[in-house]
């Protein structure tokens, strides 16, 4: 077995300066080689003022993170032939207006639809939303969203809007709720006991804080102006949000990263066909537009196709998501490697954060 000493004595002193300088309160890491840990350790606290420690049974808000379950589910239902990429907004919502035919499951998948991806399809979810309705409710009224482009002109980013359709089309797809598929066809088969949607109730759930010139203050998300949206979409019971809404803990989410890795098999329980997960990491960029630097879209995924190497440093090929807490996880088949990190800040930029360039640096610095 090869050594990792070098790799694992980087990335303490890299969380332990995050710790000493207050950037953080708590982290944790799992990284893999061919299935096997070669780095697994948790740090700090998920609650400062309880001194609750992160485990990796600490539960995490996921956010965005909730978009490659959302990716793996859609799939699924592909291969059980209750739907196809091809299908249309109209062939789930016939009361939609004729205009929105042009949009596919493919689109939504690719974040090239065209909904919500700009202001005024931002603006039209939100002034649409009302609290405490069901994401059925709310798609429902969706139909006269404006386009900020058409459907395949551009490539940008919906943060919520395209995988809250999504996660509707998985219920009638399905024939079940968002959470129930979800919960049958990935999470009880991997494993994943901690993982659903809503878990304010637990006692072992992190924080979401702010970091202040080395100073760490809790956030309340219901008073937070720039969480608006966290609160909006999924602090309720009743509302599945596939955009954002699940929870989740390093250990569960490991093994969803870990499946992955392993082209859609866990511990001979298979997930979804490696096909599917070719399909998901293979690059689809339909125009120039990048949403990060180096990376070109796949469906419900970005691909690292030609990082620079300088400020992106995965290996060519590895696919990744993150949330806006800060959570990331990536892969890379040629190398046989995978990560899940979790955090739970409201500053570190999503999927920009420099905390997960700075994990992808060492890691692929020290496993080649």
């Amino acid at each position: 077995m090869a050594s990792y000493d070098i790799l694992t004595q980087k990335l303490d002193e890299t969380f332990m300066q995050l710790l000493e300088a207050g950037r953080i309160p708590g982290c944790g890491l799992k990284v893999r080689k061919d299935g096997e840990l070669i780095y697994d350790k948790c740090f700090g606290f998920a609650d400062l003022q309880s001194r609750l420690p992160v485990t990796e049974n600490t539960v995490f808000p996921l956010a965005s993170m909730t978009k490659p379950v959302i990716a793996v589910a859609v799939m699924r239902l592909v291969e059980d032939g209750k739907l196809s990429l091809d299908n249309t907004l109209l062939d789930f919502f016939p009361e939609y207006p004729e205009e929105k035919r042009s949009v596919t499951v493919r689109h939504l998948l690719n974040h090239c639809s065209g909904l919500g991806q700009g202001d005024a399809g931002d603006d039209y979810f939100f002034e649409h939303a009302i609290a405490g309705e069901s994401l059925e409710e709310r798609i429902n009224r969706l139909g006269d969203m404006p386009f900020d482009y058409a459907p395949g002109e551009s490539a940008q980013y919906s943060p919520v809007v395209g995988f809250e359709i999504l996660g509707r089309i998985i219920e009638i797809a399905s024939g079940m709720s968002l959470a129930n598929y979800l919960q049958q066809t990935i999470f009880d088969p991997l494993e994943m006991t901690e993982t659903g949607f809503f878990q304010p109730e637990t006692d072992n759930l992190a924080a979401i804080y702010h970091s202040e010139n080395g100073h760490l203050e809790k956030v309340n998300i219901d008073q937070s102006p720039e969480l608006a949206f966290f609160s909006l979409i999924a602090a309720n019971p009743h509302y599945y949000s596939g955009s954002g809404g699940l929870y989740s803990t390093l250990r569960d989410y490991d093994r969803f990263t870990d499946m992955l890795a392993h082209r859609g098999e866990l511990h001979g329980r298979r997930i979804i066909r490696q096909e599917s997960v070719k399909l998901l990491h293979t690059p689809r960029q339909l125009t120039n537009a990048e949403f990060v630097p180096g990376a070109v879209w796949g469906l419900g995924y970005l691909i690292f196709d030609h990082p620079d190497g300088k400020t992106f440093f995965a290996a060519p090929g590895t696919y990744f998501w993150s949330g806006a807490f800060g959570t990331h996880m990536f892969v890379n088949e040629e190398r046989g490697v995978c990560a899940t990190f979790m955090v739970s800040m409201d500053d570190l930029g999503g999927g920009r954060s420099p905390i997960s360039r700075q994990i992808e640096k060492i890691v692929f610095e020290h496993i080649k």
